[in-house]
């Protein structure tokens, strides 16, 4: 098993200004996640970052992914590592001289906000993978098979995005309202299954492509295996141009079962 990631910003922005985020963690079950901060909160890369890892290491129990108020959990976990790490940025900030600002405190008052998914992959001896995902949000897990789409989650229409998705705001304590927004999918993948993790406006194109009879799969595959940054990036620019896709941060995460 392989796995590949690329992470783009939105064009006219620099790559520390992508608010996207992934980790991974190759060995042993491979652990993925994807997150999406949110554009108009603050600090929502950093946000997406903490709680990209934060899911990912919560995924080392094989059960977080099979259950929404166990996946609830490591958000509200996730949240409560947003606190301190806020307390750390606030007396940096102050020690540089840079107190935050008067029109920053309100968005910082409410906390940034961000999708969420996370997935697990573990290959028993017969060579048959077991995978489990949970998100919350629009950001999309696609699983191929023998070079057609398997399956989509949690989003299987193009149609189905919408500029309002679930969010995990980095204050939110309630459990039971977070696990509600969780959606959760398990299955069994073969030798030669391949799987893409991908932020929204990615996951919006791969399955319009696909809804055309295309295989965005391929195209995504081959960027992804490569790592040529400066080729997808140069892809992406002509797909928003052309109307194809939004002009946001892109992220994807490949898995490669060979």
């Amino acid at each position: 098993m392989a796995t590949f990631s690329l992470r783009v910003p939105k064009q006219g922005n620099t790559v520390r200004e992508c608010e996207d985020a992934a980790h991974v963690v190759p060995d042993g079950p491979v652990l993925a996640a994807v997150a999406d901060g949110a554009s108009e909160s603050l600090l929502a890369g950093e946000w997406a970052e903490l709680l990209a890892k934060t899911v990912t290491d919560a995924a080392r129990d094989g059960s977080v992914l099979r259950d929404a108020d166990a996946f609830a959990t490591a958000l509200v976990r996730a949240g409560e590592a947003w606190r301190e790490w806020l307390d750390g940025y606030v007396a940096e900030r102050e020690a540089d001289g840079r107190p935050i600002a008067w029109y920053e405190q309100p968005k910082l008052d409410r906390g940034p906000h961000a999708t969420v998914l996370a997935a697990r992959f573990d290959t028993d001896a017969s060579g048959q993978t077991r995978w489990d995902v949970a998100a919350l949000g629009d950001s999309c897990l696609f699983h191929t098979r023998d070079d057609r789409l398997v399956q989509a989650f949690p989003i299987d229409s193009a149609e189905a995005f919408d500029n309002a998705p679930g969010l995990v705001n980095a204050f939110n304590r309630d459990r039971g309202l977070l696990a509600r927004h969780v959606r959760t999918a398990s299955g069994v993948a073969v030798p030669g299954d391949q799987f893409f993790l991908c932020t929204d406006a990615l996951a919006a194109w791969f399955l319009r492509a696909a809804e055309r009879g295309d295989r965005p799969w391929q195209v995504v595959g081959d960027f992804a295996r490569s790592g040529d940054v400066d080729g997808f990036t140069a892809w992406l620019a002509t797909a928003r141009a052309e109307g194809l896709m939004r002009n946001d941060d892109v992220t994807v995460v490949h898995v490669d079962l060979g």
